[in-house]
């Protein structure tokens, strides 16, 4: 096998990931990765970085589980970085008010974000945090008192 520039390592991870998710076999996945990166990788090597996607995704998930506020600290981020978004689409569609194909696609993109968003906002009151036994997070016993 030849070798990956770090780049391309990132580039044939995620090309892996996302094929695997699609459950191609892993001929197509090979000539897949040959088309984007012009080089060869053979199906031990294929097996070897769908292990270090598990591996890696499991210490993910393990951190963040582990890691309790860490986990509520990126969920809100990501529900700021929606809001963030939000507001440039709403300026953009203020800004180019006489060009309707930006209002159009800056509305339709606004449109999905307000989904997504309303979709974390679902989510949020199922996240318990601080009780290990469970799958989902709880709050600490010492902040019950608190929240009323």
């Amino acid at each position: 096998m030849p070798k990956f520039r770090s780049s391309e390592r990132i580039q044939i991870q995620n090309i892996v990931a996302e094929l695997t998710i699609k459950r191609l076999p892993d001929s197509l996945i090979t000539q897949y990765i040959f088309n984007k990166t012009g080089k060869t990788i053979s199906t031990r090597s294929l097996r070897n970085i769908r292990q270090r996607i598990k591996r890696d995704s499991y210490k993910w998930y393990k951190a963040l589980r582990e890691g309790e506020y860490e986990y509520l600290h990126e969920f809100k981020e990501r529900i700021n970085e929606i809001v963030d978004l939000q507001k440039q689409h709403n300026e953009i569609i203020i800004k180019y008010k006489d060009n309707p194909t930006i209002v159009q696609t800056s509305l339709a993109e606004l449109h999905k974000l307000s989904i997504t968003l309303s979709n974390l906002y679902d989510v949020a009151p199922t996240i318990n945090i601080g009780n290990k036994n469970d799958n989902s997070l709880s709050i600490p016993q010492q902040d019950k008192e608190i929240i009323v």
